[in-house]
C-alpha cells in the first residue's frame, strides 16, 4: 500500500477504502511474505557476502559509482527455475486453490472501478488533461494528487501477476485462458515504437518529479516475464524486447536522469527502481549485457539524486543511520542493490549491500516480518522501545 506523501513522523489513516486497504492485523503477514520474497530473490553472491564479510566494516564509498559497467558481472552460483517447473502439493496447493476461489480470483469484481473500468495502459492513458483518478483513496490533498494518478497501474498489474502465477501453479484451465487473454490485451496496447506504459506521448518520459513511468512498466513487464517463463511464447518475448528498447532509447544511459525530482519525497518515481527485476530477467533470458549495463545506469542515477530513500549508497555508507523510509520502497530496493552488485562486482556496492542487510536485520521482528508502519521511521524490531 502506498502512503500519502508526508513526514515519517506524521502518522495518518489509511487512504484507501476498506475494500482495498490492508488492515493493521493483516500487515504482519504481508510483510513476512515480502521479506521472504526479498531474501529469496537475492543473487548468490549476496549470501556469500554474509559469510565472508560479516566482520568487516563497510569501506567508504561515494554517493555514486562512476561509469558503471557489467564487464565484471559475477557468475550466479544458482539458477532460478522457470514458473511452473515446481508445483505445489498438499496444504500449499489447497491454500492457492482457496486464494483463487477468493480474493485472488475475484479482485476485479470487488474493485471493478480500479481494475476493469480504468484501461490505464490503453484507452485511458494519462494525459495533461487528466487531473484525478478513482483509486479507492479518500481525502486526497491537492498537492499529492500526482502520485495517485498512476496507482491503478500497480493495482492492475500486481494483481494480474499474482493471478497469472497462481493459474500456472494450479494448472487451472479457466484461469489460464483468462490470463492468456489478459496478456494478449496488454500486448495490444503496445505502440508501434515499442512503448508499453500508462502515458500519452505528451507526457511520457517528460518528468522532473513524481510519476509512475518506470513503476507502471515494472509491474506490467514482470507479469509478461512470468507468462513467458511458463509458455515460451515468442510474441511475449518480442514485446518485452521492444518495451525495453523503447525505455533505453528514451532514457538513454549517461544522457538522462530518470530519477531526478524537484522534491525528495516521491512514491511512484522511486518505486520505479524495481525495474531492475525486469532487466535482470531479460539478461537471464538473453545473456545480453546491455540489460545489465542499463541496470547499473539506473542504479547510478538513483544514487545521484536528492531523494528520501534508504537504499542510496550515501546512506548505506553510514551503518549508524537507521532505516527511515517508506517500508515497501526500502525493502524492495534490497533487490536492486543486490542486482547492481551482481552485475558489477564492485566491492563498494558489496559493502553497501552488507550494511543494508545488517540494517534490515535490526528491523526484523520475531515473526520474520520487518517493521514498516507505512514508514520505518527509524524504528527497530524491539517493541518495548517503541
Amino acid at each position: 500500500m502506498k502512503p500519502r506523501l508526508k513526514s515519517p513522523a506524521e502518522p495518518g489513516p489509511c487512504l484507501r477504502t476498506p475494500q482495498t486497504c490492508c488492515s493493521p492485523a493483516a500487515r504482519p503477514a504481508l510483510l513476512t511474505l515480502l521479506l521472504a520474497v526479498l531474501l529469496a530473490c537475492q543473487p548468490a553472491p549476496c549470501a556469500r557476502a554474509l559469510t565472508t564479510e560479516t566482520s568487516n566494516a563497510p569501506s567508504p564509498m561515494p554517493a555514486t559509482i562512476e561509469h558503471p559497467t557489467s564487464a565484471s558481472v559475477q557468475p550466479e552460483a544458482l539458477q532460478s527455475l522457470p514458473l511452473g517447473a515446481v508445483r505445489p502439493l498438499g496444504w500449499l496447493r489447497d491454500q492457492l486453490r482457496s486464494n483463487l476461489d477468493g480474493f485472488t480470483g475475484h479482485l476485479d469484481e470487488l474493485v471493478h472501478e480500479l481494475i476493469q473500468k480504468d484501461d490505464i495502459y490503453g484507452a485511458n492513458r494519462l494525459s495533461p488533461s487528466v487531473k484525478s483518478k478513482d483509486v479507492g483513496a479518500q481525502g486526497v490533498p491537492e498537492e499529492d494528487r500526482a502520485q495517485f494518478l498512476w496507482w491503478n497501474s500497480e493495482t492492475q498489474s500486481n494483481w494480474w501477476d499474482g493471478y497469472l502465477r497462481t493459474a500456472v501453479l494450479l494448472d487451472d484451465e479457466k484461469a489460464l485462458q483468462r490470463s492468456r487473454a489478459q496478456v494478449q490485451r496488454l500486448l495490444s496496447t503496445q505502440d508501434a515504437d515499442g512503448y508499453l506504459g500508462i502515458y500519452t506521448p505528451a507526457l511520457r518520459y517528460r518528468f522532473n518529479s513524481e510519476n509512475g513511468e518506470l513503476w507502471a512498466k515494472t509491474t506490467a513487464l514482470r507479469y509478461l516475464l512470468g507468462w513467458h517463463e511458463a509458455t515460451q511464447d515468442p510474441k511475449v518475448y518480442q514485446a518485452l524486447e521492444r518495451a525495453c528498447d523503447d525505455l533505453m532509447r528514451n532514457y538513454p544511459a549517461g544522457k538522462s536522469h530518470p530519477f531526478r525530482s524537484s522534491r525528495p519525497d516521491t512514491s511512484g518515481l522511486t518505486h520505479g527502481l524495481a525495474i531492475t527485476d525486469v532487466l535482470e530477467g531479460m539478461y537471464r533470458k538473453s545473456g545480453d549485457k546491455r540489460y545489465l549495463d542499463y541496470l547499473l545506469f539506473l542504479h547510478q542515477d538513483f544514487n545521484a539524486q536528492d531523494l528520501a530513500e534508504d537504499a542510496q549508497l550515501s546512506k548505506l555508507a553510514r551503518p549508524e543511520l537507521p532505516l527511515r523510509g517508506h517500508g515497501v520502497h526500502t525493502y524492495e530496493h534490497l533487490r536492486s542493490v543486490a542486482a547492481a552488485h551482481q552485475a558489477s562486482g564492485d566491492p563498494r556496492i558489496a559493502a553497501a549491500l552488507q550494511t543494508f542487510l545488517e540494517k534490515i536485520d535490526r528491523c526484523v521482528t520475531a515473526s520474520g516480518g520487518p517493521v514498516g508502519d507505512e514508514f520505518i521511521a527509524g524504528l527497530g524490531a524491539d517493541s518495548t522501545t517503541r
